[in-house]
C-alpha cells in the first residue's frame, strides 16, 4: 500500500467538551486523544509521517507529549508538530507548507478522530488513487431538514443522496497544493479540505467510512469513545 504524509489538525478549543484545555489533550482510554490518534495512524501502515497541528503557544506541550509516547506505540511513524493559524484552513495550510514532496498522497485527518482505522484509510486511499481526491463518509440516518432563520422548514432533502462527511480526506499533493494556492488568490471559509478541492472543479470521490470513526466534540462523544477503547483493547 502506498505510504501517504498526513496532516492532522488538532487546533481547536475543544469549548463543547467543558475542559478548559484543547481537547487533543484530553485522556481517551488512559491517553492523550493526540496520542491515540497518532497510535491509529501507525496502525494504518499507509501513513509515512505525521504533521500535528496545534495552536502556537501549545506547539511545545504537543512536542514533548508525542515524544513521550512515541517508543511504545508509533516507534515507526515520524513526526513534527506545527502552528496552527486562526481557522482550520489556515492550520492545514501553514502545516501543507512544510511538505517539499510534489508526487504522491496527503490525508488531511482530524485529531479529534482516534478511530478511523486500517480499512477505512484503505478505502479512501484507494478511491483517492483513481480519481485524485477522495473523502470518507457514511449515509445519513436521520431525515434532515433546511429551515430558514424563523425555524421554519424551507425544503426536505431526499437522504438516500445524502452523506455525513467524516475524515481521512485523501488527495493527491499537487492537487491539494493547488487548492490551497487558488484559496489564497481567492480567500473565503471552507468546511472540509474537499470543499476546496471542488473549487478547481476536480471531482471528490466518496468512499465508505464506519458510524464508529467519530469526531470527539462533545462530553456523550468522550463516554463512546472509553467505550470504545475497551472494546477495541485500545486502553493505556
Amino acid at each position: 500500500m502506498e505510504k501517504i504524509v498526513t496532516i492532522v489538525p488538532a487546533a481547536g478549543l475543544g469549548s463543547r467538551l467543558g475542559l478548559g484545555k484543547n481537547k487533543a489533550f484530553a485522556r481517551v482510554g488512559g491517553l492523550p486523544l493526540l496520542v491515540q490518534c497518532l497510535r491509529m495512524l501507525a496502525d494504518t501502515d499507509c501513513v509515512s509521517r505525521v504533521i500535528a497541528v496545534v495552536r502556537p503557544q501549545e506547539v511545545e506541550e504537543a512536542e514533548l507529549l508525542l515524544r513521550e509516547y512515541h517508543e511504545k506505540y508509533y516507534p515507526q511513524l515520524p513526526f513534527c508538530v506545527v502552528a496552527g493559524g486562526k481557522e482550520r484552513q489556515d492550520s492545514v495550510a501553514n502545516a501543507l507548507a512544510t511538505v517539499t514532496e510534489t508526487e504522491g498522497y496527503i490525508a488531511v485527518h482530524d485529531g479529534a478522530r482516534p478511530f478511523a482505522g486500517r480499512e477505512v484509510f484503505a478505502r479512501v486511499l484507494k478511491a483517492a488513487a483513481c480519481s485524485g481526491a477522495a473523502i470518507a463518509a457514511v449515509p445519513v440516518k436521520d431525515t434532515i431538514k433546511v429551515v430558514d432563520a424563523d425555524g421554519i422548514v424551507q425544503a426536505t432533502p431526499v437522504r438516500d443522496v445524502l452523506r455525513a462527511v467524516q475524515t481521512p480526506q485523501i488527495f493527491k499533493i499537487s492537487v491539494l497544493k493547488q487548492a490551497y494556492e487558488l484559496l489564497r488568490k481567492q480567500p473565503g471559509n471552507v468546511t472540509d479540505d474537499a470543499s476546496l478541492v471542488e473549487r478547481l472543479g476536480i471531482a471528490v470521490a466518496v468512499a465508505e467510512g464506519s458510524y464508529e470513526n467519530i469526531k470527539i466534540t462533545t462530553p456523550e462523544d468522550l463516554l463512546l469513545a472509553e467505550n470504545l477503547c475497551k472494546s477495541r483493547g485500545l486502553l493505556g
